[in-house]
């Protein structure tokens, strides 16, 4: 599959060349002998080339007068984002949310704060162990990665994923992180106001009371310690979109985690 995508043309960005070189060497890597730890890591690693050339394509493709084009770029965007562990799932409802499916998006949403919420799930290095047992003891590592392990969600600075977090990532990016980690349950219910508020205004502003509170009085289990600064950050923001005053929500400076897959 990958090998196909990866033969070089004038269609790809160098960016996107790159990220396709990778996918062909990991393909490569999954038919060898593997230990299934390895191949674990090697599932994380594709995962997060898929992420980029999804929305690399989407981006690519968004303004072109070629309807066969971004179909093309459509349909092979959604199947990379689909089939992942819990918070990954928040991928698909970015991509849906940014190519203005809202109704699928807050589906995608809905399906995954259901997962999120359940006991066994892992989450940073909080879990209930009894829980996890029973939920997936002696299971392989690919269904425990997608019913029971969730992630912070991964944006790389240099791609976009929503217009509303463009100013942050190119904050970000100046400041030489190439990556932004934000919460999953931040990323949830962002998502769910920014769709909501094509639809139902109600509903938008519960979505953004639910952030509030998560963002207010989370003791670190949801939003750990040094993702608190970024979630802060994404409140101001959505209540100004909102137009409600930020009241105690301090904008903070941006800190983020790094991670390079070059």
């Amino acid at each position: 599959m990958f090998s196909k995508i990866y033969e070089k043309n004038s269609l790809l960005s160098s960016d996107l060349y790159l990220i396709m070189k990778h996918l062909n060497t990991v393909e490569q890597l999954i038919v060898s002998p593997l230990t299934q730890y390895q191949v674990f890591m090697l599932q994380v690693l594709a995962a997060s080339l898929l992420h980029r050339v999804a929305f690399t394509l989407q981006n690519m493709y968004s303004n072109t007068t070629e309807n066969k084009l971004m179909y093309i770029a459509d349909r092979m965007s959604c199947h990379m984002l689909k089939f992942w562990w819990v918070s990954d799932r928040l991928y698909i409802a970015m991509y849906y949310y940014k190519t203005l499916r809202y109704t699928e998006a807050l589906s995608v949403v809905e399906m995954t704060k259901v997962n999120l919420a359940q006991p066994y799930v892992m989450y940073d290095v909080t879990v209930d162990t009894e829980r996890y047992t029973e939920a997936v003891g002696g299971q392989s590592w690919s269904t425990k990665l997608r019913h029971a392990l969730a992630w912070d969600i991964r944006l790389y600075n240099r791609i976009i994923y929503i217009n509303e977090l463009m100013t942050e990532q190119s904050v970000s990016l100046q400041n030489h992180f190439p990556v932004m980690f934000i919460p999953p349950l931040v990323v949830l219910h962002m998502l769910e106001f920014l769709c909501y508020r094509h639809i139902d205004t109600m509903r938008a502003q519960t979505a953004l009371n639910d952030l509030q509170v998560l963002v207010h009085h989370d003791q670190g289990l949801c939003v750990p310690q040094l993702l608190r600064d970024i979630s802060w950050q994404i409140l101001g923001i959505y209540q100004q979109i909102s137009g409600e005053p930020p009241g105690c929500s301090i904008l903070l400076p941006t800190i983020t985690r790094t991670i390079s897959m070059e």
